[in-house]
């Protein structure tokens, strides 16, 4: 009969486990995810109204980046208003003649190709195949392609070059004509071929002709929504290398890529090609984050705008 004192059995205790969130590292392939960072409007406010201000931004940005790249391929002369000199021949006794993709004519495309045909780093990669010489002539021809073609300034006694309708043996006339003067000038042309009226249509072009000594095949386009300025092609001929004139191209380049707003500029290299010692050492690229280790043959380099 002792005393008895109920007790209240212990309570159980659980602790949840913490949920660890790991920060994602700022370089490798997570980092590329991340091509946006909000700005500081976005910040305090909500998830929602965050994301639809990020996506505005976004698109405003694209918007831009597109304006600009309109505006650079509906320029009509590329080397006005920049500091390149187009007559450089005081040093190398070559200028520059800017000309659209779509406007080449088809002897300026043959020339073009036959630099690339006779390149030692093209030969030793893959061969001048005819599927190739296809390729890169549609390449050279496509809409939004720009080409600088380096022109040798004829000597006072060298006959300037033909062109295409005067080397077929067309009669072209560089000044009006009325009507009634063509039957004056019928005995010139070579029966039974038509007449070439060329009068305001092209005069420029047939006065800066000269041979063709080197071109460089220029696209602007967007990458890694960015604005940039692509090289796709640098090719000089055997007597103008290692002159300096490439490195006067590359510069020529980097000033077209001002003179439209460009972020960078981006080319393709052969990793065999000697010219890729050219790119990284004297004109100052490095490779690219967006360049694939797995590629073996070719490696993507890029610059930025110089201010």
């Amino acid at each position: 009969e002792g005393s008895f004192k109920a007790t209240r059995p212990p309570a159980l205790s659980y602790t949840a486990p913490r949920l660890c969130w790991r920060r994602p590292k700022s370089h490798g392939p997570m980092a590329r995810q991340r091509t946006h960072t909000p700005s500081v409007a976005c910040k305090g406010l909500k998830s929602a109204s965050r994301k639809k201000l990020a996506k505005t931004e976004r698109q405003q940005r694209d918007a831009t980046n597109k304006a600009l790249i309109a505006k650079a391929n509906a320029d009509t002369d590329l080397l006005a208003g920049t500091e390149v000199v187009r007559d450089i021949g005081e040093k190398f006794d070559v200028h520059f003649e800017a000309v659209a993709g779509a406007q080449l004519q088809a002897s300026e495309v043959e020339a073009c190709l036959s630099l690339l045909s006779a390149s030692p780093a093209l030969a030793e990669a893959a061969g001048w195949k005819q599927e190739e010489a296809e390729r890169r002539r549609s390449a050279l021809a496509a809409p939004d392609t720009h080409v600088l073609l380096l022109r040798k300034r004829p000597l006072p006694d060298e006959p300037p070059a033909l062109s295409d309708a005067e080397a077929e043996g067309w009669v072209v006339i560089h000044h009006p004509v009325e009507p009634k003067d063509l039957g004056r000038l019928a005995p010139l042309a070579p029966p039974p071929q038509p007449f070439t009226q060329a009068a305001g249509l092209g005069g420029g072009r047939e006065a800066a002709r000269g041979e063709i000594v080197g071109f460089l095949q220029l696209r602007f386009c967007i990458q890694s929504d960015r604005p940039v300025l692509h090289l796709q092609e640098l090719e000089l001929a055997e007597p103008v290398r290692a002159s300096g004139l490439g490195e006067h191209a590359m510069q020529t380049a980097e000033e077209l890529a001002r003179k439209h707003c460009m972020s960078g500029l981006v080319l393709t290299c052969l990793k065999s090609n000697p010219a890729l010692s050219f790119y990284c050492d004297k004109c100052r690229y490095s490779v690219d984050e967006t360049s694939r280790s797995a590629a073996k043959e070719y490696v993507t380099l890029s610059k930025g705008v110089p201010a």
